[in-house]
């Protein structure tokens, strides 16, 4: 396996945490979303909305002058935990946050000097499993743990490479390494490969290595889904998205479209992945879109009266599965 450079690599461990990308492909003839009345509030450039997906109706819940990544709300549909970046220095000074879902009770869990990344909800609610890199340059990425009020972090899992997009599902910790998706006992232990993509760390001509990503534990917990970077026709390469069993057989192509697509969250009834589409034929769209765990019935779900300035992305289905959360950016 080809050596990974680590500032590459970090590009999308922390993109995902972080960034947003462009593509090429088309998948529907008319992408365009519903029509509803309600247009995004337009606060600051950043912000947390959330979107009602029978009626349409939008509300900006917290806005902010920093850029904002991986929403995630508890079961009990009480609090959101998210990432929000302080400064320019990505590596230094993002923190993981925390607010109510109408938008009170903000608070910053982490304050340091530290990358405090990607966190996930323990089922129960108590705890928070995230990414965080203490001694960066020195070192790696590690999954780290906390109690719910941001007190007692503790490492939970360093494998000696970075390892990333953790997620907490029942009493599995899945999470990638090494370009590859890896599972794991939520107390750090009993670690096993899940994914063996041929391709997986070897470097091309796009930002990141080729390989899997962002894996997500369905409801059910019997399939693990996942983002693939298939090829590197653009700088920052083309996706679909796969599932595969905890033991990794039955891998399955949901997606063959090759677009920049990233993060498909499982709704809690299991029959729907929400996911962003970044751009279609070279063109930036940012649009939110779902479709069914076979990967058939996309549909475009933002509202094409929405601004194009307006960019959707890390959307993830509330509790009950009537509203979805996502951080909103009004590109300038």
């Amino acid at each position: 396996m080809k050596k990974i450079d680590l500032k590459k690599e970090m590009k999308y461990q922390v993109s995902v945490i972080l960034l947003i990308m462009l593509l090429s492909s088309c998948w529907s003839e008319d992408p365009s979303g519903p029509e509803y009345n309600t247009v995004p509030e337009h606060d600051r450039k950043y912000g947390i909305y959330s979107f009602e997906i029978e009626s349409g109706a939008v509300e900006l819940i917290y806005s902010s002058d920093n850029s904002i990544h991986r929403i995630h709300e508890n079961n009990s549909g009480s609090k959101i935990v998210f990432q929000e970046d302080f400064g320019n220095d990505t590596f230094q000074h993002s923190e993981i946050c925390l607010i109510n879902p109408d938008g009170t009770g903000y608070q910053r869990l982490t304050d340091n000097s530290s990358l405090d990344a990607y966190p996930s909800w323990s089922p129960d609610g108590s705890r928070i499993v995230y990414l965080s890199w203490p001694d960066y340059p020195d070192n790696t990425l590690d999954i780290f743990i906390m109690n719910s009020d941001g007190s007692n972090p503790v490492e939970l899992y360093d494998s000696g490479y970075h390892d990333a997009d953790c997620c907490w599902m029942g009493s599995k910790i899945v999470f990638t390494r090494e370009s590859q998706i890896w599972l794991m006992d939520d107390n750090g232990t009993n670690a096993v490969q899940v994914t063996d993509f041929e391709l997986a760390g070897q470097q091309g001509s796009a930002d990141l290595p080729f390989g899997d990503y962002d894996p997500r534990i369905d409801p059910y917990g019997s399939v693990i889904s996942f983002d693939r970077l298939i090829d590197d026709q653009n700088p920052s390469g083309n996706w679909d998205f796969y599932t595969i069993n905890f033991d990794g057989t039955g891998e399955s192509a949901l997606t063959e479209t090759g677009w920049q697509q990233f993060i498909a969250e499982w709704s809690h009834s299991g029959n729907q992945l929400l996911f962003t589409v970044a751009s279609m034929n070279g063109e930036g769209v940012f649009d939110m879109y779902t479709m069914s765990p076979d990967g058939s019935n996309p549909v475009n779900i933002t509202p094409a009266n929405w601004p194009a300035e307006f960019l959707c992305s890390h959307g993830i289905f509330s509790y009950n599965d009537t509203k979805i959360y996502f951080a909103g950016e009004w590109w300038e």
